[in-house]
Formats: C-alpha cells, sequence, structure tokens
C-alpha cells in the first residue's frame, strides 16, 4: 500500500510532533493494515526522531524506505517476521540508526554520510542480509561507529567505511556459515570482533590506510576462515583466541613499515595460519600455537622484521621465509614429528630455535649472505627433556656465519641427524652433543673455518656409536673437539694450506 501526498506530509508533522510513524500508519489505515507495509518518509531537519515496528505475517515482508538530512537524527527499527526490507539513509552529523530484528530472510540497508555517525543492529535469525555504509571524515579514530550482535546461521554482514576514521564492532556472532565482511579505506580505522562462535564463519577484512587495526579476542569452533588485507603503515592485526579444527587465518600486511601481528593462543588440530608482510621493522608474535597437524607459513620482506612462535604439538608443520637484512626468527618447539624450515637471505639475519625438544621431527635451515647466525639449543642445562630420531640440515652460503648446535640435557638424546654446510670464509660452527648413536656431518668450502666448542674451547661430543665426520676444503681452516666414549667414530678430511685438526678421544 502507498501513502499519498497528504498522508506523507501527515507523517512528517506527526514526527516532528513527537509521534512516530508507525502511530500515524495504524490511525490512517487500520482496518486496511496488512502485512505489505510499505513507507516513504523523508526528513530534513536537525533532532528528529524515527521510530517504525514492523511484524510481518506468514513471511509476506514489509518494507521501509526512510531518509534523514540534518544532525542528531535518530532512526529506531524493530523488525519482527520474515523477509522484511528496511533501508535508512542519514546524511549530516551525529544522527543514530538502531535496529533490532528477528526472523529470517530479512534484508537492512543503511546509508550513513557525515561525521560522528553510529549504527547499531541486534540480529536474531537465519538467512538475513546487513549492509551498512558510513562516509566521512574523521581524526585520530573519533568518528563514526558500526556495532552489531548477531545471532543465527547463513547470515550475511557487509561494512563498508570510507575517508579514514571509522570503528566497526562486532560484539558477539554464534552460529553457523556467517559472514562478515568488512572494508575500511583511511585512517585510523578499527575493527573489534569481541565473539566468534560456531562453524563454517568466514570473516574477511579490508583496510587500506595508516593505523588500521583488526582486533579479534575469541573465534571457537570448526572450518571457519578469517580473511585480513592490510595496506600501508603501523596497522595491526591481534587474535587473542583461536580454538577449534580445520580454521584457516590468512593475514598479508603489505606496502608498509612498522606493521604487527599479536597471537595469544592459538589451540586446535589441523589448522592453517599464514602470514605475508611486506616492508620495514615489522613484527610478528604468537605466545602459544599448540595442537596437532597445524601448518603455519611466515613471509616478511623487508628489513629488520621479527618473527616469534612457540609450537607444541606434534605434527606440525612451520615455514618461515625472511628476505631482506637484519632479520630475526625466534622458535619455541616441543613435540614429536614436526617440520620446521626457515629461509633467510640477506645479511645479518638470525635464527634462533630454542628449547628444542622433540622427537622425530626435522629441521632445515637456508642463510644465504653474512653474518649470518643460526642457534639450535635443547633444554640444557635445566631440563631432563631428550631429543631423539630428529635430522638438521643448515645450508649457508657467505662470509662470517656461524652454526651454534646444543643437544645437551641431564638425559642423553640420541639418534640425531646432523648435516651442515658452510660454503665461504670465516665460517664457524659449535657443537655440544650428548647421547648415542648420533651421525654428524659437517662439510666447510672456504678459508679460515673452524669446528669447535660452544663458547669456547673444544667441541665435544659424548655418548657411545656416535659417527663423525668433518670436510674442510681451503686454507687456514680448524677442527678442535673432544670425543668421549665407546664405539665413536671420526673422520676428517683437510684439503688446503694451513689447516689443523686436534681431537681427543677418551
Amino acid at each position: 500500500m502507498k501513502f499519498s501526498k497528504s498522508l506523507t506530509c501527515c507523517a512528517i508533522a506527526l514526527a516532528l510532533s513527537g509521534v512516530s510513524a508507525a502511530q500515524a500508519a495504524d490511525t490512517e489505515a487500520k482496518a486496511a493494515s496488512t502485512s505489505e507495509l510499505a513507507q516513504l518518509i523523508q526528513i530534513d531537519n536537525t533532532g528528529n526522531t524515527l521510530t517504525v515496528t514492523q511484524r510481518s505475517n506468514n513471511g509476506a515482508g514489509n518494507v521501509l524506505t526512510s531518509s534523514q538530512e540534518g544532525e542528531s537524527n535518530v532512526s529506531e527499527v524493530s523488525i519482527a517476521g520474515d523477509g522484511n526490507t528496511t533501508t535508512v539513509a542519514q546524511a549530516g552529523t551525529g544522527n543514530l540508526t538502531k535496529v533490532t530484528a528477528a526472523g529470517d530472510g530479512n534484508t537492512q540497508e543503511y546509508s550513513q554520510d557525515g561525521e560522528q555517525n553510529g549504527a547499531l543492529t541486534e540480529l536474531n535469525g537465519n538467512d538475513n542480509n546487513l549492509n551498512i555504509t558510513q562516509r566521512g571524515v574523521g581524526y585520530l579514530g573519533i568518528n563514526n561507529e558500526v556495532t552489531n550482535n548477531i545471532t543465527g546461521d547463513g547470515n550475511r554482514i557487509h561494512v563498508e567505511q570510507s575517508s579514514g576514521g571509522h570503528w566497526f564492532y562486532n560484539t558477539d556472532m554464534q552460529g553457523n556459515n556467517n559472514q562478515v565482511t568488512a572494508v575500511q579505506q583511511g585512517t585510523w580505522g578499527e575493527v573489534n570482533i569481541d565473539r566468534v562462535q560456531g562453524d563454517q564463519n568466514s570473516i574477511e577484512v579490508d583496510q587500506n590506510g595508516t593505523y588500521n587495526e583488526l582486533n579479534l579476542a575469541s573465534l571457537q569452533g570448526n572450518d571457519n576462515d578469517l580473511s585480513l588485507s592490510q595496506e600501508g603503515n603501523y596497522n595491526k592485526f591481534t587474535i587473542d583466541t583461536l580454538a577449534g579444527n580445520d580454521n584457516e587465518l590468512q593475514v598479508e600486511q603489505s606496502a608498509g613499515n612498522g606493521n604487527r601481528v599479536e597471537m595469544a593462543e592459538l589451540q586446535g588440530e589441523s589448522n592453517r595460519v599464514d602470514l605475508e608482510q611486506e616492508g620495514n621493522d615489522n613484527r610478528m608474535t604468537s605466545t602459544l600455537f599448540g595442537g596437532d597437524s597445524n601448518y603455519v607459513t611466515v613471509a616478511q620482506l623487508g628489513d629488520n622484521n621479527q618473527t616469534t612462535f612457540d609450537v607444541v604439538g606434534n605434527d606440525n608443520d612451520f615455514d618461515a621465509q625472511q628476505r631482506g637484512n637484519d632479520n630475526q626468527a625466534y622458535l619455541g618447539a616441543a613435540g614429536n614429528d614436526n617440520e620446521y624450515s626457515t629461509l633467510q637471505l640477506g645479511d645479518n639475519n638470525q635464527l634462533h630455535i630454542a628449547k628444542f625438544n622433540s622427537n622425530g621431527s626435522e629441521v632445515g635451515v637456508i642463510q644465504n649472505g653474512d653474518n649470518n647466525e643460526v642457534v639450535l639449543q635443547s633444554s640444557h642445562p635445566d631440563n631432563t627433556l631428550t631429543s631423539n630420531n630428529n635430522m638438521l640440515n643448515v645450508a649457508q652460503t657467505g662470509d662470517s656465519n656461524g652454526v651454534s648446535v646444543t643437544l645437551a640435557s641431564v638425559t642423553e638424546s640420541g639418534l640425531n641427524q646432523l648435516d651442515l654446510v658452510q660454503n665461504g670464509e670465516l665460517n664457524a660452527i659449535d657443537l655440544m652433543l650428548e647421547g648415542n648413536g648420533n651421525d654428524i656431518a659437517i662439510e666447510q668450502t672456504g678459508g679460515a673455518n673452524f669446528v669447535a666448542g660452544v663458547g669456547t674451547g673444544a667441541f665435544v661430543v659424548n655418548g657411545s656409536d656416535n659417527n663423525i665426520q668433518i670436510n674442510q676444503d681451503g686454507f687456514g681452516n680448524l677442527v678442535e673437539g673432544g670425543v668421549n666414549g665407546s664405539g665413536q667414530t671420526i673422520n676428517i678430511t683437510q684439503v688446503g694450506d694451513y689447516n689443523v685438526a686436534t681431537v681427543t678421544q677418551q
């Protein structure tokens, strides 16, 4: 049913006098009121309030179209039933849209053009569509805000905010197969998702500018997807808790400096995390990544970047790449049958694998450049955990590189395989190993390289039935070590001039 011109004027007059448009509609057309209620209301003034209540019978669906221009206007809409359509447009400063929707298959469209506007939505039902657009220029993050509370399945939420300084809050989303998409353009944008609980939910955030943030407090469930793209400087992504299986996180921070990824606690199985940063002075941190069969990839392109991960669990795969200078990677590893791969291209890069307590794990490291360093350290000297049946492969190309390996604890570690290759000059390998049946192969090509002990002095291998092979090709190379135990096999080959090899067996 369409309103006549006189009825529209009556509705505006009643709105200005404090009577709601819904009351006006009921008064003028009470006898003919059906589920097919169509309203077109336009207000051009300051401090106006529009209140509409729609209840759909038999899923026929109501239609509301509202337009407000000016300052401090309020549109408050309550929708109950299925198949309703609500369109609200506000232009000006300090306007508010507040919608409560209960039902299935409803569609809400909100458009706000101006500054310090707000949109509050509480959505309860299935297969609903919510689209919010806010435009206006903000400063220091003080501008337009969107707050949603979603309960149900198959809902689609799309929020687009432009010109900077906007905030988007998804305070609670409970259900399955929901989709949240947020696009923010400009500076000081912020997306806060307090809680997502359910399965097969999708969150996609695109932020373009400076000082933008995505903060996810809790994601609980299975088969959920989160995708974040941030372009610019000083952007940030944080996640406090991820719990569940078969979840996927994809984060890309491109063309910027000083970006941050901070993940506090990730628990579950068969999860996949892909992180990429492009620029300088970027940081990635995960305080605890626990579970089995998880896959993590980290890529940092630029200088002075840093990544820190603690991985606890079994059958996990961790792959890190850093391309640039002065990069650092720190990894705490505990668990069995894990794979750790690191590629560092550039100068003055460092890889530290601390508290390496594992069985049947593989570590692969490639460094290409000068003054690079690899440190692999087990629980020595204050822990009784062991490291058995592991494979460590390190390949360094360049000058003044170093490898330090410590597999020593109160309880001996055994059956480990170490393959260390260095190509260049002034390279060093420090070794301390306790255990039985270990296989150590060292190859150095270049001049003034040496194999010695951790810290100072000779390398130390304690145990039985260990196999040590050292090949040095160049001039001025040095091997100095001590081997204690029975059934040890040592082969040292030096090709070149002024080489020295000193090994003591006891």
